[in-house]
């Protein structure tokens, strides 16, 4: 009995043991398992005896070397491992040295590095009249040449390289025997890139052998996302012509009757005789010059590298935030955006000019006791350059960092940005997911949006809603000036309605679950209005300074600045308009305006010097004995000025004021400064005590305020 009992016992162990041998079994051989990736993605993992694990781990390490060696291609070549390589690379491109005549740049010459526009002119420099945009951006996903297809084919085409036929494992006694043919599969998921190869493979070491034919590696870069970002900015560049209307803003700015600057697009010079000119070449010199100094200035709002820089003089403000683009519907506080043009990238330019040298037409006349002279400057810029635009995501590659980049092109025709015939290009699908604005479980609302001023409905204009911190877009309103549609529910939210040429809203709204809502939205609309400013002294007189009332024209060494910041109430978006005013402009200054009220800045400046002279002066004492006499010495205020560039202010305007639609049905805008009319009183009779006036311009405005304000006429 007691011998039976051990049988039995026995029995039981070498069973416990055989199911033990199983486990281990199931556990090391080759299963495989279903584990959860994305909420859209599955793959199907292998498990691989221990004894071939650095075989799966050495190929997973080649093919996470081979793919980032793809996808920083990709990034660097504006979405594509290869220009030329047609394996690789199914589209086709044209490219020379001369970058405003290719698909794409040649970033040096003779360089290997091919960069692709994402929009450009693809007809020729001088076509006229069916001129043709395109773009060279490639799809994210699915067709036969988007990113994840072209990924695919650089990993099959280099995979093995990397593996160099598994030599280091043949010096360990492995033999590893291809069964099938290598094939990969790269998904551009929503927070990284996942690469799974299948590669059947007999892998054997002494006694041992399995089949291993699965791989995969997550490579942590979020292309999606900065693909959606260069998507969003191109488009802004195809519908709000950016790169065009900052770089037309730098030539005004920088032109005028003087051979050091740009040629003029419009002036006038009433002189007789001889005119200043420019050489052709000289000018392009210049304009390349600006594009390398300018195009860096711009900045994308709410980005990594954003800076919004303060300036003292309201112009120059109103000029460097011109260079700011806005992003709706995203945030890309992690990613930092550069916008680049290098000198050495030729740039096509044409001016109306007669051969070589620029200059004027002219008119003179003959007749006696008249004699008078008009140059007439009126040069036309046509202009085509590349523009570098550069992504870093300092968190990609797991902190090591990740730039993605492309060109896009600016087109200026006859003093004006290039229109064209354009689609939006489409995001990635799946993009800039949002729970928020996916579930629009509201009873239906309508938004009508009218022009405060015609009582017309507006159509086009962009409806968003802002709830929680995120912005939905809802649609453009049609014809009728509406949009009808569902929004999401929350507490706290804003309907925000967009239109260039008016002036925004935001309306607080929470959308109801059962009932329709209405919202009715005036916008206020902008208009360019033409202006002219004329100044009103105030003249030192025996008892003191004293104001008058009568309008002066500014003469030949004035000009006025103008910035005007508009008072909305809490529903309204921020506007402001700055312009300046000088004698040669009377028939063609202008300023955007829009009815409301506005605290106006008006800074007068004279390009004169002006002198205090020195004097002596004793104080204290009794009947002149114990005076204590001192040298007050001379005040030049043009000082260290450039002869002929002195440049002073004597006098302005701060003062609210108000516009009303009716003013703004009127053709021109008058507007006053104040002068404090140091200029005229002769230098002898200047005391240093004079200089307090040029403080009092807040102080006379106030004053003054009732004879100071705009006329339109």
């Amino acid at each position: 009995m007691m011998r039976k009992n051990k049988k039995s016992q026995v029995a039981i162990f070498v069973i416990i043991g055989i199911l033990l041998v199983s486990a281990a079994g199931f556990y090391f051989y080759a299963q495989t398992i279903k584990n959860p990736i994305e909420p859209e993605v599955n793959f199907v993992q292998q498990q691989v005896p221990v004894a071939f694990d650095p075989v799966k781990q050495y190929i997973n390490g080649c093919i996470d070397s081979v793919a980032s060696d793809g996808i920083k291609l990709i990034g660097k070549q504006g979405g594509y491992v290869s220009l030329t390589n047609k394996t690789l690379n199914k589209a086709s491109f044209t490219i020379t040295q001369n970058p405003t005549e290719s698909d794409a740049v040649t970033f040096t010459k003779n360089s290997e590095l091919e960069i692709p526009y994402w929009w450009y002119l693809k007809s020729s420099n001088t076509c006229n009249g069916n001129c043709q945009f395109s773009t060279k951006r490639p799809d994210l996903r699915q067709s036969d040449n988007s990113i994840e297809k072209q990924l695919e084919r650089y990993v099959d085409l280099e995979l093995k390289s990397c593996l160099n036929n598994f030599k280091s494992f043949e010096e360990q006694g492995y033999k590893i025997t291809e069964t099938g043919n290598l094939k990969s599969d790269v998904t551009i998921a929503s927070n990284d890139i996942l690469v799974s190869v299948d590669y059947p493979l007999m892998v054997e070491k002494e006694n041992f052998k399995t089949d291993i034919n699965q791989f995969f590696v997550r490579i942590p870069v979020n292309l999606e996302r900065l693909y959606n970002f260069a998507s969003t900015l191109t488009n802004f560049e195809m519908k709000h012509h950016y790169l065009e209307k900052h770089i037309l803003n730098s030539i005004v700015a920088f032109s005028g009757i003087n051979k050091d600057k740009l040629p003029p697009m419009s002036d006038l010079q009433f002189k007789f005789g001889s005119s200043v000119s420019w050489q052709k070449s000289d000018v392009k010199n210049k304009l390349t010059q600006l594009l390398d100094s300018y195009i860096p200035l711009f900045q994308v709002d709410g980005t990594l590298n954003y800076e919004r820089n303060i300036f003292d003089n309201e112009l120059q403000q109103r000029l460097y935030d011109s260079t700011l683009i806005p992003v709706a519907n995203s945030s890309y506080g992690d990613i930092a955006t550069y916008f680049t043009y290098l000198d050495f990238w030729p740039i096509y330019f044409n001016l109306n000019c007669k051969g070589e040298k620029c200059s004027p037409s002219s008119a003179n006349s003959i007749i006696p006791l008249a004699t008078f002279g008009i140059q007439n400057y009126k040069f036309s810029y046509d202009l085509s350059y590349p523009v570098l635009v550069e992504f870093q995501d300092p968190t990609a590659f797991n902190g090591q960092g990740y730039n993605f980049e492309f060109f896009l092109e600016g087109n200026i025709r006859n003093n004006n940005y290039m229109g064209g015939n354009f689609s939006i290009l489409e995001t990635a699908s799946g993009s800039e997911r949002s729970q928020l604005c996916d579930i629009r479980t509201s009873g239906n609302v309508t938004v009508t949006v009218t022009d405060a001023v015609t009582k017309k409905p507006v159509d086009d204009a962009q409806i968003f809603y802002t709830l929680i911190d995120e912005s939905c877009f809802i649609s453009l309103t049609a014809a009728d000036g509406k949009v009808i549609g569902q929004f999401p529910i929350g507490v706290g939210g804003v309907v925000n309605v967009v239109k260039d040429g008016y002036i925004g809203k935001a309306i607080e709204f929470d959308a109801n679950l059962d009932s329709a809502s209405t919202i009715n939205v005036e916008i206020q609309p902008v208009l360019l209005k033409k202006f002219i400013v004329k100044k009103k002294n105030v003249a030192k007189a025996s008892t003191g300074w004293v104001f008058q009332d009568n309008a002066i024209d500014l003469n030949d060494k004035e000009s006025a600045v103008l910035s005007l910041t508009r008072i909305g109430d809490e529903t309204e978006l921020e506007f402001s308009a700055a312009s300046v005013f000088d004698n040669t402009q009377k028939e063609s200054a202008e300023i955007e305006l829009a009815p409301g009220k506005y605290s106006a800045d008006i800074t007068l400046l004279a390009n004169e010097r002006i002198v205090i002279p020195a004097r002596e002066r004793c104080e204290g004492g009794i009947l002149g004995i114990g005076e204590k006499c001192f040298i007050i010495p001379k005040i030049d205020l043009g000082e260290g000025s450039t002869p002929g560039e002195e440049r002073f202010s004597p006098g302005g305007l701060k003062l609210n004021i108000t516009i009303t639609p009716e003013d703004l049905q009127k053709s021109v805008v008058l507007f006053y400064v104040v002068n404090v009319d140091i200029a005229g009183v002769p230098e002898i009779d200047r005391y240093i005590e004079d200089l307090d006036e040029l403080a009092k311009v807040e102080e006379y405005s106030t004053k003054y305020k009732a004879s100071l304000q705009p006329i339109f006429t």
